[in-house]
This record gives C-alpha cells, sequence and structure tokens, in this order.
C-alpha cells in the first residue's frame, strides 16, 4: 500500500496538509458521488473517520513503520 492513489488522490501527509480536516472526514464518512470512493459510513463513525484523518495526517504508515523498526529487538 504506497497510499500515492491510483483511482483517487495521494493519502500521504503533504498531499493532504492543506484540506481541512471536517472536509476529509466527510469524505471517509459520506464518500463522493460519482468517484470510486464510497461512504463508509455503515461501517465507521464520524469520530472513527476523523481518527484516520488524524493518522494519515501525522505521516501513517511511514511513521509507525520506523517506530516499529527503531523499537524492533536486536536490530
Amino acid at each position: 500500500m504506497t497510499l500515492q492513489g491510483g483511482l483517487g488522490p495521494s493519502l500521504k501527509a503533504e498531499a493532504l496538509r492543506d484540506k481541512p480536516v471536517d472536509s476529509l472526514v466527510a469524505t471517509i464518512h459520506g464518500g463522493r458521488p460519482g468517484t470510486p470512493m464510497p461512504p463508509w459510513h455503515r461501517f465507521l463513525s464520524e469520530d472513527e473517520a476523523r481518527w484516520i484523518v488524524e493518522q494519515l495526517l501525522a505521516g501513517f504508515p511511514e511513521s509507525t513503520s520506523a517506530t516499529q523498526r527503531d523499537a524492533a529487538p536486536g536490530q
């Protein structure tokens, strides 16, 4: 998973930084009609969608991978 887009725009933190958080949450929760982005409201609450946005803006998954790699014993 590269998050660099394919059917849609990149989900990397640098591509999302200038987007309003509420707009990103609405896109995840409600989808985007006429695009491949489906609504996730049947599976995620709005708070869970906001958490996903916060993780993406924080650099997930790169930030998590680096933390896990640095914390790995014997490395």
